[in-house]
């Protein structure tokens, strides 16, 4: 099929308004007979997959399309990457969203260690049953007359016994392990904010600063004159910005559109 080029007209415009939450982005682009890559840069232009999301829902679908997600499926289980998913959704509402790249890596880390920490959990719980399990079955013979016991199974159940017991001193200190690794990532998470905080008050002092240097008027002639170098290059590049462009996809629009800068749909 041959496919339009150039800017989305208003009908097409409002066709994809209109379909994006029902049709998938190939049905949409057949239909008004433009390439899904235009259909999909106008739906992200307008943000409209957002407007019919809840706050949960459409963080996860941030989740989803994150890099190191599709590796996440390859170490944990549906069960588990359920459990990753709400606690990714909850540190970012904790943090109002406002995440950089590094705090996220730790976010990563910080429910991966959470995970690990509830499998050993689990490990360490069938293993408390397994042991309670042979003790009965050591009970259950020793009850029995000495001529009737199976000292052969006792033997063995004392033996695998004991390896149970091994295994849960195991548990418990790969737990503590984990416990002291999630608190370290916890603390550095904290410490990473907090610096960022920091960065974020002393830019607000020297704003401060800044105003009361305004008082010298040498200090506020330069200030002017440089403001002005600044307004006259933004309202070039606003010029250059505001005039059509022709993308790499063969899309023509504008850059930078705005109340003042839209131009009449021909």
């Amino acid at each position: 099929m041959t496919r339009k080029r150039g800017k989305l007209s208003k009908g097409e415009m409002d066709y994809i308004r209109q379909n994006c939450f029902d049709l998938s982005l190939e049905e949409i682009a057949d239909n008004i007979e433009r390439t899904v890559e235009t259909v999909r840069k106008f739906i992200d232009k307008e943000n409209l997959k957002a407007r019919n999301m809840t706050d949960d829902e459409y963080m996860l679908t941030h989740l989803r399309d994150r890099y190191y997600y599709a590796e996440l499926g390859k170490q944990f289980s549906d069960g588990e990457i359920i459990f990753f998913e709400h606690q990714w959704i909850d540190y970012f509402k904790q943090f109002s969203e406002d995440v950089t790249h590094t705090e996220e890596m730790q976010i990563l880390e910080v429910i991966r260690t959470e995970i690990l920490i509830n499998r050993g959990m689990e490990d360490r719980q069938e293993v408390m049953e397994n042991i309670t399990r042979l003790n009965q079955l050591i009970d259950d013979e020793m009850d029995k007359p000495t001529d009737m016991q199976d000292t052969q199974a006792i033997a063995s159940f004392q033996t695998q016994l004991g390896a149970l017991m091994a295994s849960k001193s195991a548990y418990i200190n790969e737990h503590e392990k984990l416990l002291t690794k999630k608190e370290r990532l916890l603390k550095d998470l904290k410490g990473t904010r907090e610096q960022r905080k920091r960065r974020s008050e002393d830019a607000k002092t020297n704003f401060s600063s800044w105003l009361r240097q305004l008082d010298d008027e040498e200090f506020r002639k330069r200030e002017e004159e440089s403001m002005e170098i600044n307004r006259l290059a933004a309202n070039k590049a606003l010029e250059k910005l505001a005039d059509y462009h022709t993308f790499e996809d063969g899309l023509v629009d504008q850059p930078f559109l705005n109340s003042d800068t839209v131009k009449d749909e021909e």
